[in-house]
């Protein structure tokens, strides 16, 4: 039997390479349709699906007006912090009972020897400032050694209201992408097969570990613990010389300064260093031995709160719920307003612009 090939025509050929790539975007097109839009950040790095690990209580609503970062001018409570105070959140608060806050992002060049002096020439009169960091970033935020501080912010600027209920519907604007859908797939069935007596199991850079967790998240898969992988490598804390230099400067110029060093969400759901790579100290002990800090002992608070309310952080997220937010607001507050009670009975001046300083301390 004699076989005949014939030349495929150019028409034939092309067919033959579209169709499997058109095929392949109406199935990816059609799996977008069914999937939860990514919401927390621990779903997005780990390729884990939302309608497992989202978050399903009712949030708060917070009113607009309340999430404002006042000028640095016309503030007189002065935020430096990291993404947990961003969002102006916890701020609202404040904002709430009065307070104007003005917050700033840390950077690297933030808490060098000059910050007291610095924040004066930018204007702030107020007398307290909060310094904010999670505990896996608190030991190298306070380890860089600088001489001037730059980037102080002096606008005011507002937050967006955080949701109430989670988003469901998927969003044609941000669509999660091929690649995230199978890779998310591809999780999903790996999860299935991990045996609970198992100490955790690894997906980029989220680490899942199994957790008594209905009692604590309102998430499908409440079994299971969504921790961000750095947790686990935080080096050594080892900085309160640093911290002390700080504290004392910024006394210099007439700031009381909260230091607000938020846990981590290993810390609080799973313990104090555990399967930590470096050896542990817990920050809010050691820095409770001196007397002239203040440090909110949110360890405590936030372990004994989270045992209380359900997706105190959220189960999809490093972050805490508006709930959680709004309680670290009331810490904080309740510290603000102990701190004006004191100066009220002291009688402290109300001018703290640099007009009238010290030399000695300006320079």
């Amino acid at each position: 039997m004699k076989y005949h090939v014939y030349p495929l025509s150019f028409k034939k050929y092309s067919l033959m390479l579209v169709c499997p790539f058109l095929l392949l975007a109406l199935l990816i097109w059609s799996m977008e349709d069914r999937f939860e839009p990514l919401n927390g950040d621990l779903t997005r790095l780990g390729y884990m699906l939302e309608e497992d690990f989202g978050w399903n209580m009712q949030q708060p609503l917070i009113p607009v007006e309340h999430l404002k970062s006042f000028s640095i001018e016309e503030a007189d409570v002065l935020v430096i912090g990291d993404s947990f105070s961003a969002e102006l959140i916890w701020q609202s608060r404040l904002v709430s009972a009065g307070l104007k806050p003005a917050t700033l992002y840390w950077t690297a060049l933030m808490l060098c020897k000059d910050i007291g002096v610095a924040v004066r020439r930018a204007g702030f009169r107020g007398r307290y400032m909060v310094i904010e960091s999670v505990e896996r970033s608190f030991q190298k935020g306070m380890s860089y050694s600088c001489n001037k501080t730059i980037n102080i912010m002096k606008n005011a600027y507002k937050g967006s209201v955080p949701a109430t209920n989670r988003p469901r519907i998927p969003s044609t604007q941000n669509p999660l992408g091929g690649e995230w859908m199978f890779k998310a797939l591809y999780n999903k069935i790996k999860l299935s097969k991990l045996n609970t007596s198992q100490d955790f199991i690894e997906f980029d850079l989220v680490r899942t570990v199994p957790i008594d967790g209905c009692k604590l998240f309102t998430n499908k898969m409440c079994e299971y613990g969504l921790f961000y992988s750095n947790d686990f490598k935080k080096k050594t804390y080892s900085a309160t010389a640093n911290v002390l230099a700080v504290n004392r400067n910024l006394q210099k110029v007439g700031i009381q300064t909260i230091w607000l060093v938020v846990p981590d969400k290993s810390t609080v759901y799973l313990g104090f260093g555990k399967y930590n790579k470096n050896p542990y100290v817990n920050i809010w002990q050691k820095l409770a031995q001196y007397k002239e800090l203040t440090v909110p002992n949110l360890d405590e608070k936030f372990i004994r709160e989270s045992r209380q309310v359900k997706d105190f952080y959220a189960p999809n997220n490093t972050h805490l719920s508006t709930n959680g937010y709004l309680f670290l607001g009331d810490v904080v507050l309740s510290y603000v307003k102990n701190m004006k009670k004191i100066d009220n009975n002291l009688s402290f001046p109300k001018d703290f612009s640099t007009r009238g300083m010290r030399q000695d301390i300006l320079d």
